[in-house]
């Protein structure tokens, strides 16, 4: 009997419960209206009884005091990034150089620099002397000037070709390790603009489990965007439709108040908020929305009904 009860009930938070059909029914109705958003749906894990879920929680940006960010990532140095070495083009088989002179160039990087050094003409070469291109090293032939054209137009040597690799790959591997981290509106760390306040309401996504606290979930979310500031300087706050903005303790559990209130934005946002925002309650926030002649009509009311209450009171 007390096995059924504890398989029949599932725990929602410090002191919260709700029954395991409730449960599902909620599951299925939350996945059902993000059909469309496949990413954004919750899957449901069972071990010993105990019922977890987990999937991404849509978090808005509310900060208004400006966020450090981390020193970016392509300053470090990852251990699988190792230097490039160009190849050696034309060395036949077995390591064995077939060219001496091609031997000399020991790094294609420098290519540009020995092309300048070594590109001046002796003054008397003798009558074997043969000229090579310096960057195929093979032999230079005589180009026919033509007198309409007043410019030549230069071909790009094999050796530009493999320097030209060799960069691209360099600029492959480099765009590889940037993308390890996120960015924030495709904000990423540089030293101008490392500090910075995120646009109001721009969201996020950051994969949660059902017994992740809210600590935890602003934790990892800092982790994401390799945020500087401690995580004590935030707070998750919900914001309903009706104006009421409630704070979320360190204890609650942020993904089952979100399946709790639904899948809605319209309805229900999380944001990350700075920990010294004020809270609405739901009495002051349905004033909220309210035209100022409506207000004043019942500002009215009020000191109406204080002063009967004075005139009553006195009386007495």
């Amino acid at each position: 009997m007390n096995a059924g009860q504890t398989t029949s009930v599932i725990q929602t938070g410090a002191g919260k419960s709700c029954s395991r059909a409730e449960f599902f029914s909620l599951l299925n109705t939350y996945n059902c209206f993000l059909k469309d958003k496949s990413h954004l749906q919750l899957t449901v894990e069972e071990k010993a009884g105990k019922v977890t879920f987990e999937g991404n929680l849509v978090i808005s940006w509310g900060v208004k005091k400006p966020i450090q960010l981390q020193i970016q990532d392509e300053k470090q140095i990852f251990p699988n990034e190792s230097k490039v070495k160009s190849p050696d083009p034309i060395s036949p088989p077995g390591n064995k150089r077939g060219m001496t002179r091609w031997g000399e160039f020991d790094d294609l990087h420098h290519i540009d620099k020995l092309e300048e050094a070594g590109s001046a003409k002796p003054e008397n070469p003798p009558k074997d002397y043969i000229e090579y291109e310096s960057k195929t090293l093979r032999p230079s032939q005589p180009v026919p000037i033509s007198e309409e054209s007043s410019y030549l137009i230069r071909a790009t040597s094999d050796a530009s070709l493999v320097k030209m690799r060799v960069k691209s790959k360099k600029m492959v591997e480099s765009q590889r390790n940037r993308n390890h981290r996120f960015s924030i509106n495709g904000h990423f760390y540089n030293y101008k603009t490392s500090v910075f306040t995120p646009s109001f309401g721009a969201t996020t996504n950051v994969h949660i489990s059902s017994q992740m606290t809210t600590q935890e979930v602003i934790i990892q979310l800092l982790q994401k965007f390799k945020i500087e500031n401690t995580p004590n300087e935030f707070a998750l706050y919900c914001i309903h439709q009706s104006g009421e903005k409630r704070r979320l303790s360190s204890s609650d559990l942020p993904l089952w108040e979100r399946l709790l209130q639904g899948p809605s934005n319209s309805i229900m946002k999380i944001f990350l908020m700075d920990a010294d925002e004020h809270e609405i309650s739901l009495d002051v926030a349905q004033y909220l929305n309210l035209e100022m002649p409506i207000l004043k009509v019942i500002l009215q009311k009020l000191e109406e009904q204080e002063n009967q209450e004075v005139q009553r009171i006195i009386a007495k």
